[in-house]
């Protein structure tokens, strides 16, 4: 269909969003000794408006998509979790977790290449994966310190410091360059390039007027939302197998 309609209604086979504002011009891959898994929630993959789970594969070259919501009987989980060439860790809040931001961290992580479990969903949902992938929870838990808001202006996050998956996976490459554990000369910026990309598409056209159907009202400036008061008094990270 030559319509702009008709190719709104088509999708691009690659990165999985609608071809009238497909990103895979942007995409500029890259290689990593890092192995990043990432674990996405169903509806998380049904999504194609700015999918930063997906997008974030295409880019990282060593990096795979499990799809699931409890991942222990999960066949290519329980594989890529047995392989013995990485030392697998979990990227998720916790008590006790090694901070990737630390200069000595890498001494408490072991010489082999690093596999990152990544969690991709909402947090409730993210919550709900982990409760349930037991499998994970042994898994040494890292974490980073920084200073960055998250620049994913289309979605309210619950709380300062939370970031989308893709802004995550960037500080963690970001952090591993510092610990010389990665070497990728600022490849990694390419996630925030695209990242930024799709996030201006979908302010773009939630605010043309030509496309009342596809939001009722623009985007919110960030600082000007309420943190929702279900947020204040929620735990929303999943800290044992016990809780």
């Amino acid at each position: 269909m030559d319509s702009e309609n008709g190719l709104k209604m088509n999708l691009c086979l690659n990165c999985r969003r609608r071809l009238l504002t497909c990103v895979c011009e942007d995409l500029r891959p890259f290689d990593t000794a890092s192995r990043f898994i990432i674990l996405m929630h169903p509806m998380e993959f049904k999504k194609e408006k700015v999918g930063t789970g997906r997008f974030s594969h295409l880019i990282l070259k060593n990096s795979e998509i499990i799809v699931d919501v409890g991942f222990d009987d999960n066949k290519r989980f329980q594989e890529v979790l047995s392989d013995q060439k990485y030392q697998s860790v979990i990227l998720y809040p916790g008590v006790e977790t090694i901070d990737l931001s630390q200069a000595d961290s890498s001494l408490k992580l072991g010489n082999k290449p690093l596999q990152f479990f990544i969690i991709d969903g909402t947090w409730p949902c993210a919550k709900k994966m982990m409760k349930l992938t037991t499998k994970l929870h042994h898994l040494p838990r890292v974490s980073f310190k920084t200073e960055r808001i998250s620049e994913f202006q289309v979605k309210h996050q619950p709380m300062p410091g939370c970031l989308s998956t893709v802004e995550s996976i960037h500080q963690v490459v970001k952090d591993l360059n510092q610990l010389g554990r990665e070497h990728t000369a600022n490849q990694e910026e390419n996630l925030m390039v695209v990242f930024r990309k799709t996030v201006q598409q979908q302010i773009s056209l939630a605010s043309d007027p030509s496309r009342a159907g596809y939001r009722k009202k623009p985007f919110s400036l960030p600082e000007s939302r309420k943190i929702s008061k279900k947020w204040k008094d929620r735990l929303l990270f999943f800290k044992d197998s016990g809780e």
